[in-house]
């Protein structure tokens, strides 16, 4: 299900990828990758409270998985949240080090982008 929905969420039909993250996250609630599915979905829809919720359940099943990290910052830059924002990159850069590469280039960064503290973290 989760595969699924990732494959509706690339073809841009978001509203019913969601509802195949639902169906795997019935299945099993414990899938950390469904509801870090979920919630970037919720998120590219201005979903953004639904989204946070999606990511930390995501974190609190497997707190080790860089991209629900990166994935909660981007949507706090998006939210205009800049502290929070830096707090998750690090922890998902921390994770894993790719992830500073894809921040430059990240447009959901763009409203951080130019702070001193996401200079200094991204280089």
């Amino acid at each position: 299900m989760n595969n699924k929905g990732t494959a509706l969420y690339n073809l841009g039909k978001d509203k019913d990828a969601i509802e195949f993250f639902d169906k795997a996250i019935e299945i099993d609630e414990k899938d950390a990758y469904a509801w870090n599915n979920k919630g970037t979905a919720l998120g590219k829809l201005g979903r953004y409270e639904e989204a946070i919720e999606c990511y930390d359940k995501a974190i609190k099943i497997d707190e080790k998985n860089a991209n629900t990290w990166y994935n909660k910052a981007c949507l706090e830059s998006l939210r205009i949240n800049e502290q929070e924002s830096i707090k998750y990159l690090k922890k998902a850069i921390e994770l894993d080090e790719m992830h500073i590469e894809e921040a430059k280039l990240d447009a959901d960064f763009d409203n951080i982008r130019d702070s001193d503290e996401f200079k200094e973290l991204i280089g």
